[in-house]
């Protein structure tokens, strides 16, 4: 997956390193252009001074000694020149190096000089009492170019230094501009899980569009969920009585009763149907901010109306109630509750147990019964829409298909077990924050 802050942060590092680089070496470069032509007139100057220190004699010009630098006599002093008239004279410090003499002004390339050093020379031509004098002088230049490097190192540390501190600062500016969105994206994941119907406008300016149109959508979506659950409902109150009347007509017709168990059946299932519909228009918790399911309130709520329902033959037992409401809408949590309940009142001798763990993933909610149990191979068939593995026991074989149809919209899973009790037990799985 792509992110942001490394593309970002890539882009910045390699920029800043081309920076870095180009003004390390352009820095050191111009200022050695600089210094060499500093140096081109100090150099200027020695040869100025040598040839003034040219002497008339009698066999013509000849070089003063006495009238030359120091420098010049000292072994690889650093210090070096070569003079050409009818006559050469070369400085001691040069010992048996070459200079050349065949330029004017500085020389574009450094050239080797005694005992390793790299030399930068300045040659010149004059005429001196009618004869041809060529001069050229020369200084050690590697102490510089050491320096140089030295400093280059410098400058490429010093400027990796500020490439990571610049980079520290720009993630870190990163994640604060990106804090409006890390922002949005919880509010939309409580959105999606029923606690708020509108996203926050205290975003940065750049944002507040997408904000604005998030919400729209947001308000269109849900008008259309209510029409859709207004329109369901609408159809199914209107055939109802049709429906009823249909029933009514056809247990007071004189038909075979082969036809009539036929006919009855057919309604029978249209009823099914129907009344599946209806449930399932219900089963929309992300359309809305709803009441959040609060076990210490709704759960003896709950079983005081099972109780009701199947007397005192089942005895309904939870574990001890805390203080901790579920992060989902309390119909769907007593729909799903009200069908696994009633369903295993029906088939459970005289014990029913139900349990929960919620955590920050997840929560597990388990009912089990003390009845016959289901058998492996028709746990699969049970969770379909009207199936029943007996007739005998009252209800329309809704329950547990209804609990699917919620369980698919919360994305949860349901699994049917052996119940330790020794009936079965349905486990189901809700996520909390879901994708």
């Amino acid at each position: 997956m792509k992110s942001i802050g490394r593309q970002l942060g890539g882009g910045l590092l390699l920029v800043l390193l081309l920076t870095v680089m180009l003004v390390g070496q352009g820095s050191v470069w111009l200022f050695d252009r600089a210094l060499r032509e500093y140096l081109s007139t100090d150099l200027q100057r020695e040869t100025d001074a040598l040839l003034a220190a040219l002497t008339p004699g009698p066999s013509g010009l000849y070089l003063d000694l006495q009238r030359v630098s120091p420098d010049y006599q000292r072994p690889f002093s650093g210090r070096y020149f070569v003079l050409q008239t009818t006559e050469r004279w070369r400085s001691r410090s040069l010992w048996d190096q070459r200079l050349p003499l065949d330029a004017e002004g500085l020389q574009n390339t450094l050239v080797p000089g005694p005992a390793g050093q790299q030399l930068l020379v300045h040659s010149g031509r004059f005429n001196k009492l009618g004869e041809t004098v060529t001069i050229s002088v020369a200084m050690d230049y590697e102490p510089l170019l050491e320096a140089f490097n030295r400093a280059r190192w410098w400058i490429w540390g010093l400027g990796g230094l500020a490439v990571m501190i610049a980079l520290l600062i720009q993630q870190g500016l990163l994640r604060r501009a990106l804090l409006p969105l890390h922002r949005a994206r919880r509010e939309l994941a409580e959105w999606r899980t029923g606690q708020r119907v509108v996203l926050s406008d205290d975003v940065p300016q750049e944002l507040l569009p997408l904000v604005h149109e998030i919400n729209h959508l947001g308000a269109q979506v849900d008008q259309i969920i209510q029409r859709s659950r207004k329109g369901v409902g609408d159809l199914g109150h209107a055939l109802k009585t049709p429906l009823a009347v249909t029933e009514s007509l056809v247990r007071q017709a004189a038909l075979p009763a082969v036809d009539k168990r036929a006919i009855t059946a057919q309604l029978e299932d249209i009823r099914r149907q129907l009344e599946r519909a209806l449930q399932r228009s219900r089963l929309a918790p992300e359309s809305q901010a709803g009441t959040r399911f609060h076990p210490v309130q709704d759960l003896p709520w709950l079983i005081d109306s099972l109780r009701q329902i199947h007397g005192e033959r089942v005895t309904i037992s939870s574990p001890e109630l805390v203080e901790a409401e579920w992060p989902f809408e309390r119909e769907d949590m007593l729909e799903l509750l009200g069908n696994l309940l009633d369903n295993a009142c029906k088939w459970a001798r005289s014990q029913v147990r139900v349990d929960w763990e919620l955590s920050a993933e997840v929560l597990l909610l388990r009912v089990a019964d003390d009845g016959p149990g289901i058998d492996p191979m028709d746990r699969e068939r049970v969770l379909r829409r009207g199936t029943r593995l007996d007739e005998n026991v009252t209800g329309h074989g809704l329950g547990l298909a209804i609990v699917g149809d919620l369980v698919e919209v919360y994305e949860g899973e349901v699994a049917l077990a052996e119940s330790a009790l020794g009936g079965l037990a349905v486990q189901v799985s809700l996520p909390v924050l879901r994708r």
